[in-house]
């Protein structure tokens, strides 16, 4: 009899954890990258790891549920030439200079990790200069809805300007996760769960599910302390605009752009 009322008593418990993950889960079940914060890395050839988290597919038309399988995910990281940097908040106060003001060694912040294990193709996406930018992950078997993926990657060892007033900068990173190859007049919450900023991209995906809400990754200062002028310091936040968007948040397959079509 005991033996039993403890069975009863853990199997309810775990319910109630189960539910409340699943609660916790649901409710932050967006895109994104596995550690959104990292320290400075001023080591030779620096790394730092961290994978893109896919939390669902897409949603049917029918009750809006995330039953629809993903094909692949594209990544990009601002470029920092014609990025938007703002200062206290991610909308605060614009800021006039440029990247290098705050960030010393910003050029190809990504590399791919090589993995097969959730989609058969990866490529980089790049700018005219060859800086890795991004990439992409798609083909092969698709990641069923109902289930969550790693798409591992790595960002080059990010420093931040030892005389700049930077406690931190937060990168804002536009990630699409598509569900059906269409052209931008076709994104809906059935084809695209789109993560990116409104900045007026054809990627805002206003009135869609992940509207205004992509990922970040912030670079936290540890290296060189603080100038003792500078106060509290002040949180950077570096934007793409809506000219990179459009030119690289896209999929090239052997020098064809297959999405969006």
């Amino acid at each position: 009899m005991l033996k039993s009322s403890i069975l009863n008593y853990r199997v309810y418990a775990l319910m109630g954890i189960v539910g409340l993950t699943g609660a916790w889960q649901s409710a932050h079940a967006h895109t994104r990258l596995k550690t959104p914060v990292i320290q400075e890395n001023a080591a030779n050839h620096g790394s730092n790891y961290n994978d893109v988290v896919i939390a669902h597919g897409c949603q049917n038309t029918t009750d809006g549920a995330s039953t629809i399988s993903t094909l692949g995910t594209v990544v990009v990281f601002p470029d920092g030439k014609d990025s938007i940097i703002t200062t206290g908040t991610v909308d605060g106060t614009a800021h006039t200079g440029t990247l290098s003001d705050f960030v010393t060694n910003w050029g190809s912040p990504v590399t791919i990790v090589q993995d097969k294990s959730v989609f058969s193709n990866q490529e980089y996406i790049t700018d005219s200069l060859g800086n890795k930018l991004g990439f992409w992950s798609g083909g092969g078997n698709v990641l069923k809805a109902g289930y969550r993926a790693l798409v591992p990657f790595a960002t080059a060892g990010v420093v931040i300007e030892p005389t700049s007033c930077a406690k931190s900068v937060t990168f804002v990173v536009s990630i699409a996760d598509i569900c059906e190859i269409t052209d931008a007049s076709g994104f809906s919450n059935a084809t695209v769960q789109m993560w990116t900023p409104a900045v007026g991209s054809i990627y805002d995906g206003e009135g869609l599910h992940g509207y205004n809400s992509p990922a970040t990754l912030k670079v936290t200062r540890s290296i060189a302390p603080l100038p003792s002028s500078c106060g509290d310091g002040v949180d950077v936040f570096v934007k793409p605009s809506a000219a990179q968007l459009n030119r690289d948040l896209r999929i090239k397959l052997d020098g064809t752009q297959i999405w969006p079509k």
